[in-house]
């Protein structure tokens, strides 16, 4: 009796959640959006650009729910291409994701696609395509949801939609990078160079990153044209004084975080990526791309002022305006002292045969769980105590213990705990209005940054696109008036949590890559040479990245929220995109309840298509055919062609290139006819296969001719690695028992102007040796004096394309 009763109660009670369940569905309202997106020209900087654009506009529209509706959103594909559309940080089912070949396939041209799916949370989001390049192209647009029961609301409440811009292809732009090229750090002024770092007194750094085999620093990859707000570069929004206003900051950047700040006085932070958090003041801080922040900001009597999103590099910055009547300008941010070496370097880091060996995180270390805790790594002798907030990120000899879920670990500042409570009044971020020194040279300071992102494309000046000739330096990150993400005070209003006794399985990740050739890797792998990470439904997953680069990245799992691991204890906050901070560890952990296949990726756009993804994969889980055969498009790893050329009075020379990730087809020409008789030439035609940043092996052929005809032909086997000082070496072995050693340097005396020069030895031919100078006039053009020794005193052209 007693068991049948149980039987009847459970009965009963199944039958109550699934009326409740139907009932519920049956009462939900359905939101319906049409959204088309077409190609079209586009005015944004004072000269027309093909872009694309969402109902005509870029940004596309704001889409608005309540929490327990039912979106439905109509997709009108009227491109010859392609496209999709991410809804950024909202839960969906696998197949509403909306990443081609991940979760879909995707929308044909001339095609509409119907995503639905319920709406189960409030909060601050936004959605673009995951096509191509198409999201820098100008297809995104912003998410609001008002949860289901109102509580307290400001007097007004706005979407302030971030984003940067260039006129130039996105195509081309991914071009640029991929052949190394530094025009962009000339055009928005964070060249570094030899004469730059004396002009500071930096020398010993600017040479300590030379020993240590890096690239010149830089904060930002590529230089732009706008920083927009709602796709505008200022912005004016309405308020009367005395009120409260919500401001919906999204960052829809390509590559670009944002310094953010108020001229009425501090911001109170209510929520990140769409969860509610406790409110803490900030006078200034770093939302890093794909974030979201809702902050409340009061506004002052008499006057309109500025809320200032300035890029993180310095270039620039976009404005929105609260109030009406006489303006008050947020104070400027100072510019990153790229020069700036963190720490110390060892012998043993300057002599490491790996890429991550001379970063001091090699993968032995690494995988013996040595950089598991969050922060950032040991520096050495850095002097931490200059570092504002970051005290507790030193991974010393006995670390703090972070607090994870199935650990008995105390409480510790946890990843990226670089926020600073700026705390100083508005006037100590005022310009003087006569010069600050630099190593002895006096320059004018302007009263604001300029908003424009490229200044020096044909500015000739003496270091006028060095670092050095900005007016206001300073360390980025270590120092007040330049604060990372505010994530050590990030805390969760509810106990966010896993249960003891749920199981956790940890993935650590590398995060890894290559200035010069821009290619960027998980654990030491792209995208297309990876397998899914493989995840359990009903585990808590955590993953411990280990950044090994100079570089923030911003690193987004759809699908999912996770909690971010940051002294902060049951009350971690929940986010979906965190910023892993450069030479540190961040870790995340989440509960594996959404099952399914889900992306996830550096969301600096660039980082993400040359490499930096993987596929979340629950074990179970099976992709529908049409799904599983287009899977393989996922991992296609794109070529790339670029090549130089010299041309010269005594001489020319100059290569062409193919290249994926690791495989580059390689030729390259010298021909010279100056202080010989008749005309000597050589050709030489390789597959090169990329192993690490300093290490590529080779094979090929070597072609030797005089005057019209062919001499001789011979195979080469051989290898290029990167010596201390940034030393370019090659040697092979030919196929006559010849052998031959290059070594080449160059020497950046401006950003513009080079001091370059190489030597050679053939024990067919001994010796040959050049040097010169190089000056950048142009993206595609430089001008070329050069001694040979061969052919003597040259000067021409070096053509870039």
């Amino acid at each position: 009796m007693i068991l049948r009763l149980k039987t009847m109660a459970v009965a009963g009670l199944s039958f109550f959640v699934l009326f409740a369940h139907m009932h519920m569905q049956a009462q939900a309202t359905t939101v319906e959006y049409d959204l088309t997106i077409a190609q079209q020209e586009f005015n944004i900087t004072g000269k027309s650009s093909r872009v694309i654009t969402i109902n005509g506009g870029i940004p596309g529209p704001t889409l608005r729910f309540t929490e327990g509706d039912l979106a439905r959103i109509h997709v009108h594909n009227k491109m010859s291409l392609e496209t999709s559309l991410h809804w950024h940080g909202v839960l969906v089912p696998p197949d509403m994701d909306g990443v081609p070949d991940v979760s879909f396939p995707p929308i044909k041209s001339g095609t509409t696609f119907t995503y639905e799916f319920p709406i189960r949370q409030s909060g601050t989001y936004w959605y673009h395509s995951h096509t191509g390049l198409q999201e820098q192209s100008g297809v995104y647009g912003s998410i609001v949801i008002e949860p289901r029961q109102n509580g307290p609301k400001p007097d007004r409440d706005y979407v302030v939609l971030l984003s940067d811009w260039t006129d130039e292809d996105p195509h081309e732009v991914i071009r640029t990078l991929k052949r190394g090229s530094e025009w962009y750090a000339i055009q928005k002024g964070s060249g570094q160079s030899i004469l730059g770092a004396a002009r500071l007194g930096m020398l010993g750094d600017y040479f300590k990153r030379e020993l240590q085999r890096m690239s010149a620093m830089d904060i930002a990859d590529i230089a732009y044209d706008r920083f927009l707000a709602n796709g505008k570069p200022e912005l004016a929004l309405s308020a009367e004084p005395n009120e409260t206003i919500r401001l919906r900051i999204i960052d829809g950047s390509s590559t670009t975080y944002f310094h953010l700040e108020f001229a009425g006085g501090p911001m109170t932070i209510v929520a990140a990526d769409g969860q509610n958090v406790e409110p803490i003041k900030e006078n200034r801080f770093l939302v890093g791309v794909a974030e979201t922040y809702d902050i409340l900001v009061q506004v002052p009597a008499f006057g309109a002022y500025e809320f200032r999103a300035t890029a993180h590099d310095g270039s620039g910055y976009t404005s929105a305006w609260i109030g009406s009547g006489k303006r008050h300008p947020a104070p400027d941010v100072p510019k990153p002292n790229l020069y700036h070496i963190m720490g110390d370097i060892s012998l043993k880091q300057i002599f490491s045969l790996t890429p991550a060996g001379s970063m001091g995180m090699p993968d032995h270390e690494i995988k013996a769980g040595k950089f598991d805790q969050p922060g950032m790594m040991d520096m050495g002798s850095m002097d931490m105590g200059n570092m504002q907030g970051m005290e507790s990120m030193n991974n010393s000899a006995d670390p703090p213990k972070m607090e994870m879920h199935g650990m008995d670990h105390t409480p510790t500042a946890g990843a990226g705990d670089t926020s600073h409570d700026v705390g100083m009044p508005m006037q100590q971020h005022s310009f003087p209005t006569e010069g600050v020194h630099h190593g002895g040279h006096s320059m004018p300071i302007p009263l604001h940054t300029s908003r424009i992102g490229k200044k020096y494309s044909a500015d000739f000046r003496f270091l006028a696109a060095d670092v050095s000739a900005s007016e206001n330096l300073t360390v980025d990150g270590m120092d007040p008036s330049r604060p990372w993400p505010p994530y050590a005070k990030l805390r969760a209003t509810k106990p966010t949590a896993f249960p003891k006794d749920k199981h956790a399985h940890e993935i650590r990740l590398t995060l890894d890559g290559d200035m010069e050739r821009y290619v960027w890797f998980l654990n030491n792998k792209p995208l297309s040479e990876s397998d899914s990470i493989h995840i359990r439904k009903g585990e808590v997953i955590r993953f411990i990245m280990v950044n090994r680069t100079m570089m923030h990245h911003p690193m987004h799992l759809h699908g999912h929220f996770f909690r971010l691991i940051n002294g902060q204890d049951d009350y971690a906050p929940l986010k979906h995109t965190v910023d892993v901070a450069p030479m540190s560890t961040t870790v995340i952990e989440f509960d594996a309840n959404e099952f399914g296949d889900w992306f996830f990726h550096c969301h600096l756009l660039y980082h993400m298509m040359s490499g930096m993804a993987r596929v979340v994969h629950y074990e179970g889980f099976i992709l529908a055919p049409q799904l599983a055969a287009i899977r393989p498009n996922l991992y296609k790893d794109s070529w790339y062609f670029w090549g130089q050329a010299e041309v010269l009075s005594n001489m020319t020379n100059g290569f062409l290139m193919l290249s994926n990730t690791r495989n580059i087809l390689n030729a390259e020409w010298e021909v010279g006819w100056q202080d010989i008789d008749g005309t000597e030439s050589e050709a030489i035609f390789t597959w090169d296969r990329y192993i690490n940043r300093f290490f590529t092996i080779f094979a090929g052929a070597d072609l030797l001719g005089e005057e019209d005809e062919l001499d001789k032909t011979r195979g080469v086997f051989g290898f290029y690695y990167l010596l201390p000082l940034n030393l370019e070496s090659r040697a092979w072995i030919d196929t006559d028992g010849g052998v031959r050693f290059n070594l080449g340097k160059s020497f950046e005396l401006t950003p513009r102007l080079a001091l370059f020069g190489g030597a050679q030895y053939d024990t067919h031919d001994m010796w040959e040796g050049r040097a010169g100078l190089s000056y950048i006039v142009h993206k595609y053009f430089s001008l070329v004096a050069q001694w040979h020794s061969d052919y003597g005193f040259g000067g021409g052209l070096r053509i870039r394309f």
